[in-house]
């Protein structure tokens, strides 16, 4: 959530739609069978960092072309996942930088739009997806 807070009180600015960051990239950590130790976010990090960009932007379910600020995060789908892997498309490192890139880029997203909006001087990042 990209939540705002004045005047004693909070305001929701923009979430995701379907599930959270974290919970998404667990998910497919947990397709890919990536280690939970120390944390299935860091493992996603670390391969990441050897990956390509393999799923591209386009189509009616790209998170990318969706406005406001509150987006669909489109978690990656069961079904595509194994098929990308099988035919050879994509490795395990490139999903993980596929998935982190896009939802990282979606939250910078949001986050500016916030800012703009409200025009705050000050962000405070918290969660695991944070860290």
């Amino acid at each position: 959530q990209v939540i705002a807070y004045s005047r004693r009180r909070y305001r929701i600015l923009g979430e995701t739609l379907d599930v959270a960051v974290g919970n998404c990239i667990d998910r497919l950590a947990r397709l890919l069978q990536i280690p939970n130790a120390p944390s299935p976010g860091y493992n996603v990090e670390q391969l990441a960092k050897r990956g390509h960009p393999k799923i591209h932007g386009g189509g009616p379910k790209n998170p990318q072309n969706i406005g406001g600020t509150s987006k669909p995060l489109f978690c990656p789908p069961q079904a595509v996942t194994p098929k990308l892997l099988e035919s050879g498309e994509a490795t395990p490192e490139d999903l993980c930088f596929s998935l982190q890139e896009t939802a990282f880029a979606m939250l910078a997203e949001v986050t500016e739009r916030a800012l703009a909006l409200t025009r705050a001087r000050h962000l405070l990042l918290v969660g695991g997806v944070a860290c």
